[in-house]
């Protein structure tokens, strides 16, 4: 996702990786998507252009994405109020329900402490790409060897709210490396959370408290009526790649006034942009993009099948109806939203927005199902992926319209771009 800041478009973070379809978890086994996200956007980092608010939705990877649904909500809010969308990466349903989490007052814990018992509470005060990396990685992508991080929540009142604002990101797995990790008798552990009772005592509490559900982004930990009186230690535990730059204790009472106004989409218009510059910023996989710098070729190949065909695709993403933007590398969509029906700031107010999207991803890992093609197309209600035989894409007439008249871009497939290389226009 990019946002227009005045300026240019300004990289804003990856979407939908919960929404991925196919991976292999296990023998006989398949992850389980969740199609919905939303990603919070700053309002300070957003301006209007031609009197719209303007974001670029691109597929800058080797994947297939499915885009059903786009919403753009503006969320006010006091100013001294932060707010964050309920969301995280879980590994099972139940998938996190939405509301807004408004904070106020946040603070940093009493103390944090890594893998090796040092102190790393400096890096987890603010955001500024400082992470916590103590830990031992392992042969397979995405994995480590067991690790923990330790805090302090210090004198918390535990019949109150207690939530945990969590930025950071996670260097994924690939299905290959899952496949990989399994036959070394590793396989993923979610992020787990434990208290240390008053004999010392670890004690899990939360099997799963999800982990960023990508690049650099927010997440809400909710350990309100987990921590028994007392308690004031609790540790996560995960052997996955997970890097925190900021890690915040909430207590604020769900009582903070905020106002949602839709604001409704006038273009969605799908062409070949290429490829945006990647820029590395020191730890694996915390990567941002420049959107103007560009090159029209990339190392990629395409899954064989038919794509959405270039021009205006709005009324495709105006419901979540199983009627996808199929958008293959190299794509995006130019996305304008018209705000000019949004009431006036309260005094003393500030305004941030909530970018939705609702979809599937594919990527082109040997051991994800049907990796080499755009078909079967997934939708909301098949469960797992690939679905069985008697499981079937709807076949009415509004969605055989929809595949016969919208998806007319056949891509053959398994060809490589013109070139090996990327071919920015700008030197670095």
């Amino acid at each position: 996702m990019f946002a227009w800041n005045g300026t240019r478009y300004d990289f804003v973070s990856d979407i939908i990786g919960p929404g991925i379809v196919g991976e292999w978890v296990g023998p006989g086994e398949r992850n389980i998507p969740d199609p919905t996200e939303y990603l919070k956007i700053d309002g300070s980092k957003v301006r209007l252009k031609n009197g719209r608010l303007s974001f670029r939705f691109a597929e800058v990877m080797e994947e297939t994405t499915y885009l059903d649904h786009v919403r753009l909500i503006a969320v006010d809010h006091p100013a001294s109020a932060v707010v964050n969308p309920n969301e995280y990466f879980a590994s099972q349903p139940p998938f996190p329900e939405f509301k807004v989490i408004a904070s106020r007052n946040v603070r940093p814990p009493r103390a944090a402490r890594g893998d090796r018992m040092e102190d790393v509470l400096p890096l987890l005060s603010q955001r500024d790409r400082r992470y916590v990396a103590d830990f031992d990685l392992l042969p397979y992508r995405g994995f480590a060897r067991m690790h923990y991080l330790e805090l302090d929540l210090g004198d918390i009142d535990s019949s109150k709210p207690l939530r945990l604002i969590m930025h950071g990101f996670v260097d994924y797995f690939t299905v290959t490396s899952i496949f990989a990790a399994y036959q070394g008798n590793v396989t993923a552990v979610a992020p787990f959370l434990e208290i240390q009772e008053r004999s010392g005592k670890w004690t899990r509490v939360m099997d799963d408290i999800g982990f960023p559900a990508g690049l650099a982004r927010t997440m809400i930990a909710d350990l309100t009526g987990h921590l028994p009186p007392g308690v004031s230690r609790v540790r996560i535990g995960t052997n996955l790649k997970i890097y925190w730059d900021q890690i915040l204790m909430d207590t604020t009472a769900d009582s903070t006034p905020v106002e949602l106004h839709e604001i409704p989409a006038v273009e969605a218009s799908l062409a070949f942009r290429g490829y945006p510059r990647k820029v590395e910023h020191g730890v694996d996989g915390d990567v941002s993009y420049i959107h103007e710098d560009i090159s029209p070729t990339g190392p990629f190949a395409r899954p064989s099948g038919y794509y959405t065909a270039y021009g205006n695709v709005l009324p495709l993403t105006a419901q979540a109806d199983d009627r996808f933007v199929v958008i293959g590398s190299g794509d995006e969509i130019a996305l304008e939203f018209d705000p000019s029906h949004l009431p006036a700031l309260r005094p003393g107010w500030s305004r941030d927005y909530f970018f939705y999207a609702d979809g599937f991803a594919k990527d082109m890992d040997f051991y994800s199902a049907h990796s080499d093609s755009v078909e079967p197309l997934p939708f909301h209600s098949m469960g797992a992926y690939p679905y069985g035989t008697k499981t079937r894409y709807p076949n009415d007439a509004e969605h055989l319209s929809y595949r016969l008249l919208s998806n007319t871009r056949y891509i053959k497939g398994n060809e490589l771009s013109a070139s090996y290389r990327f071919q920015y226009s700008k030197a670095r």
